[in-house]
């Protein structure tokens, strides 16, 4: 490359290409979040066929008791489950200040992050593909692991909600009553008063799971729904804080009910001038 008259001495060639070609040489190098099918995600072996196959379903219509259905053996379709790290280089960050700025800025506000909340932590987790295409993956803290000034640089959300049961939460958290809803609205908000305060979300999808033992005990996968409708009213109240954000390009609510869901992605996604009037 041949170097004009005004170009200073000291500029690394990089630094001379326009921004959209270093963008784009950065997006072959630094690690970067992908889509991959979960079908191809499991193992090639048959799960062995027993009594893991049944669980119990609340009747939607009739006398609302309890009864056991034969369902699919759990996968891994959780939500989020699909966004796969490809693993790439985080060298380049320390070239200088420059390419660390920009390098950053692409490396966490262009991927999409999943974040899982419950009655006791906020997790980041991460799940990469190795080159024989397995999806091992591992959980952080998600506050405590990142700076506050790299996750205010996250724009892309895939956030699961865990609600459990009185049974469940006594279980897994020795809670149980008002205080298990009152702890998982608690970490909902430790996470909504991050979110509140970035310049931009362009993705946020929020989804209510529901974690009861009973869907380990027989395991044919979470589901995105509270089930039993008595209770779905005064259980997806620990999305509420979620109300106090606004200028969301993007969001998605599920595992709700369709009114709670459409009143929610209207609150989020209003325009953060028509939100403060």
């Amino acid at each position: 490359m041949h170097l004009s008259q005004s170009d200073p001495p000291n500029v690394a060639p990089l630094l001379r290409l326009p921004t959209e070609l270093r963008r784009l040489i950065y997006s072959n190098i630094l690690p970067h979040t992908t889509t991959f099918d979960v079908r191809y995600q499991q193992s090639p072996d048959p799960p062995a066929k027993s009594e893991y196959n049944l669980t119990f379903v609340r009747q939607k219509n009739g006398d609302g008791r309890w009864r056991m259905l034969r369902t699919m053996p759990r996968t891994d379709r959780e939500t989020g489950n699909d966004i796969v790290w490809r693993r790439g280089c985080t060298n380049v960050l320390a070239v200088n200040r420059q390419i660390h700025e920009e390098t950053t800025d692409m490396l966490y506000g262009d991927n999409t992050f999943v974040v899982d909340v419950t009655f006791d932590a906020i997790n980041f987790r991460y799940r990469w593909r190795t080159a024989n295409n397995l999806t091992p993956n591992r959980t952080y803290p998600f506050l405590e692991h990142f700076s506050q000034r790299n996750l205010l640089r996250i724009k892309n959300y895939i956030i699961n909600v865990e609600s459990v049961d009185d049974y469940t939460g006594m279980i897994k958290y020795n809670c149980g009553g008002r205080g298990l809803p009152a702890g998982i609205r608690a970490k909902v908000r430790e996470l909504v008063d991050l979110l509140a305060i970035v310049p931009s979300l362009h993705r946020l999808e929020l989804h209510l799971i529901d974690g009861a033992v009973s869907r380990v005990r027989f395991p044919s996968g979470r589901v995105h729904r509270v089930q039993d409708p008595a209770n779905c009213a005064q259980t997806q109240m620990v999305l509420d804080p979620f109300r106090a954000l606004c200028g969301v390009r993007k969001g998605k609510v599920t595992g709700v009910s369709d009114e709670y869901a459409e009143e929610l992605e209207n609150i989020m996604t209003a325009p953060r001038e028509e939100s403060q009037a």
